[in-house]
């Protein structure tokens, strides 16, 4: 299908893009975080980069009206690997791990900074910014909320499995209650297919210390088996808590390719709520995940992304439902004007 037809019919908003500040970023997610190169567990080159160019292009080549990019900083690995390298002597030892957490902090600051300005200069895109309660302090952890949303964010982007966390961590309730106290939205990954990443169940303690709470969900809780494990957790928390909602980052591709039926996913989304769901990509980390093959030098993969939007735009939802997952619901739960 041609799907501009799809997004000339009704507004997409891409709730979940990861736009990357270079090409050398980029290649750092691919090598470094990932491990994903040649001699690690995939081709020599990453299926898409992810910079603002290639996500200028896709809004050009889809008709994706909106891009909101969930900027994070892969600030675990860095502290963790920064370890290595500290002096053995205690008293040196100590003063290096300051100095490791104000280099780290700063990256994360210098991160949020260039998403900020990104936004500020291209219209059709929107961003969270990031925090790291293992290397800021409580004060600086939320002074760069503060600073980050009075600058054009409109919420927090977390990632717990980096910071080696779980959403029930006590480091995180100050951070919790300051959001619940201003309404501002967190996004955060759970899944079921790593051992040791954040489930939904380990929000639940969160979000009953804090039940108002806007929490976002990456991938609809992500479970081995559709419809069980996490993403039954995910249900039972949206069912008793109005301010969860979810994206489809992963999920759709999964309809396209037949591994869930569309009718299932439909009538999952409906038991969530269909105004709690938004649309998202996961642009480009779904693509450099699923290559089908190293792009041509200045070519880039979109085949996860494209199978996405038809999945949207053929799953038997109602007209309303389509357009409110679309885009509706995303201007509404972060408060995006037309």
């Amino acid at each position: 299908m041609d799907i501009r037809d799809f997004t000339r019919s009704v507004e997409v908003i891409d709730a979940h893009v990861h736009v990357l500040t270079s090409a050398a970023q980029a290649r750092e997610l691919y090598d470094y975080y990932l491990m994903r190169g040649p001699f690690m567990s995939g081709p020599m080159n990453p299926a898409a980069l992810g910079t603002l160019e290639q996500a200028l292009d896709v809004q050009e080549r889809t008709g994706v009206r909106h891009m909101h990019i969930v900027m994070w900083t892969w600030s675990g690995a860095y502290y963790r690997d920064g370890q290595y390298v500290l002096p053995d002597d205690p008293a040196g030892r100590a003063s290096g791990d300051r100095e490791l957490r104000a280099r780290v902090a700063r990256r994360i600051r210098d991160n949020n900074d260039w998403a900020l300005r990104t936004v500020r200069e291209n219209p059709g895109f929107s961003c969270f910014c990031g925090i790291d309660p293992v290397v800021m302090d409580e004060q600086a952890m939320l002074d760069e909320v503060e600073r980050t949303m009075r600058g054009g964010a409109r919420g927090v982007k977390t990632q717990f499995p980096d910071l080696r966390l779980l959403a029930n961590d006590r480091r995180l309730w100050p951070l919790y209650d300051y959001l619940q106290s201003r309404e501002i939205p967190i996004q955060m990954v759970t899944a079921e297919w790593a051992p040791g990443l954040n489930r939904p169940a380990h929000c639940g303690e969160a979000l009953a210390a804090f039940p108002k709470l806007r929490m976002i969900f990456s991938h609809i809780g992500h479970g081995r088996e559709f419809s069980k494990g996490t993403d039954a957790e995910f249900l039972e928390l949206a069912r008793r808590y109005t301010n969860v909602c979810g994206d489809l980052s992963l999920r759709l591709p999964e309809v396209a390719e037949g591994h869930i039926r569309p009718e299932d996913m439909v009538a999952h989304l409906r038991r969530i709520g269909t105004d709690r769901i938004l649309y998202g990509s996961n642009f480009p980390l779904n693509e450099v995940l699923h290559p089908d093959k190293t792009p041509a030098g200045g070519e880039y993969q979109l085949t996860q992304t494209l199978k996405g939007l038809e999945a949207l735009a053929t799953l038997p939802l109602t007209e309303g439902e389509r357009a409110d997952i679309a885009g509706r619901n995303f201007r509404r739960w972060v408060g995006l004007a037309r």
